[in-house]
């Protein structure tokens, strides 16, 4: 399953990214989307790169199926891997990838953070994918849903920090 989101803010490309960065702003966001337990194990930055590691607990943003009854928990211990990577002055490349605990499937993806002084744009490719037989299918479709609503309501978390600025 793949996914194409694109995120327009009204804030610069460098506000973006010192939102993306910011130890404090990650914990903040993650918790006012519902996440627990949210821990940085990684942020390391410069001025061409930077490698960010988060690990929290989620629920599930839709019904799980019953067919994947046998892989659900309440809360899924999650862990998102980034790195970014400048391209230009006005570009940011990330590849990350997601893994749930317990979960037979692989998610990554890319972000391309484009934008200046003034305004920015994310697009989030995202790829989904399980190989179990029978329902590799039916996980990659949910976790591919749940992945657009959890995107979307980081995209409006991070909006909501950038006007409190």
């Amino acid at each position: 399953m793949e996914l194409e989101l694109t995120h327009p803010y009204d804030a610069g490309l460098n506000d973006v990214l010192g939102t993306f960065f910011s130890r404090d702003r990650i914990l903040e966001k993650n918790t006012r989307e519902g996440s627990r337990n949210v821990k940085v194990r990684e942020l390391i930055l410069d001025e061409a790169s930077a490698r960010i590691v988060i690990e929290r607990e989620v629920t599930s943003s839709t019904d799980v199926p019953s067919i994947l009854a046998s892989f659900h928990r309440e809360w899924n211990e999650v862990s998102q891997d980034e790195h970014w990577f400048r391209k230009s002055e006005d570009e940011w490349h990330c590849e990350f990838r997601v893994r749930i605990d317990g979960v037979p499937a692989k998610v990554r993806g890319i972000m391309k953070l484009k934008g200046d002084g003034q305004s920015c744009t994310n697009q989030v490719s995202l790829k989904v994918r399980s190989d179990l037989p029978l329902i590799g299918k039916k996980i990659a479709k949910f976790l591919a849903e749940d992945s657009r609503i959890k995107i979307e309501e980081e995209y409006q978390a991070t909006r909501r920090l950038l006007q409190q600025d």
